[in-house]
């Protein structure tokens, strides 16, 4: 009997370790889930910081040409009227 009931405790504590092997193992693929969730969120976040730089740049090109636009009718407006301070020196 007592062989009997040791037979039976090993099967239980056998299967009982199985059992704890499969959640072993699945929650070893869960953290590797997640594990890959967090690298890919990382790597998104990288994505928009790149993206964050590029619209800065842009932005910094966009105020540059804006200014190099405004500079450029200033000089001309100041070659205007150069021009027409020559031609009414020119007159006197």
């Amino acid at each position: 009997m007592k062989k009997f009931i040791a037979a039976a405790s090993v099967t239980a504590l056998m299967a009982l370790a199985a059992c704890n092997g499969a959640n072993e193992e699945q929650a070893e693929q869960q953290d590797d889930v997640t594990e890959a969730q967090g690298e890919v969120m990382d790597a998104q976040a990288g994505v928009a910081e790149a993206k964050a730089d590029l619209a800065e740049e842009k932005a910094d090109m966009a105020t540059d040409q804006v200014g190099e636009a405004q500079m450029n009718q200033t000089s001309d407006a100041m070659e205007q009227k150069a021009e027409k301070l020559e031609d009414t020196a020119d007159g006197i």
